[in-house]
């Protein structure tokens, strides 16, 4: 037996999250792969994985019912588990808004995140630092985007060019 895991009383209990956005992948492999991954990582760090949470066939874009993922969410309030594991982050979330909204809300009810691709691991010290780093490049990419944009815009009015997508009629 690894001397470096825990006893199965002291060990952090984890949930697997997967999901597919279409239909037709719902057969394929890419959810049993997936599920590989997220049981291979969580024992690998000695977690005892308690569920795998399933939307398949739902899309993990801005505004979409997704049960499994909501109930994930619940049972993380509900204090059932101290870690979300997930092969991809994009099989979490596609909206970075999103994403970094729940990761803090994860957090405020005192669960964490790692991520096997991405090789994000957000349960010490240090990962929870590359978090908010990530955090702060994205509002600074979105503040950047929003600013150059706008610069943009008032160049084309200056310029007399139409500001709108084409009109019909």
């Amino acid at each position: 037996m690894n001397q470096n895991i825990p006893d199965a009383t002291s060990r952090m209990r984890a949930v697997g999250y997967r999901r597919v956005s279409m239909k037709d992948q719902v057969d394929g492999h890419s959810l049993d792969a997936q599920e590989n991954n997220i049981q291979r990582y969580a024992a690998d760090h000695g977690w005892q994985l308690i569920n795998i949470y399933i939307d398949a066939g739902i899309s993990a874009k801005k505004g979409s019912h997704r049960p499994a993922f909501e109930q994930l969410m619940q049972d993380a309030q509900d204090k059932k588990f101290e870690v979300v594991v997930v092969d991809k982050i994009d099989r979490f979330y596609r909206h970075l808004n999103g994403l970094l909204t729940t990761l803090d809300q994860l957090n405020s009810y005192g669960v964490s995140f790692a991520s096997v691709q991405e090789h994000l691991d957000f349960t010490s010290p240090w990962g929870k630092l590359m978090l908010t780093v990530l955090g702060m490049l994205a509002e600074i990419y979105l503040d950047n985007l929003r600013q150059e944009t706008r610069k943009g815009k008032v160049e084309r009015a200056h310029k007399g060019l139409w500001m709108g997508g084409i009109p019909y009629g």
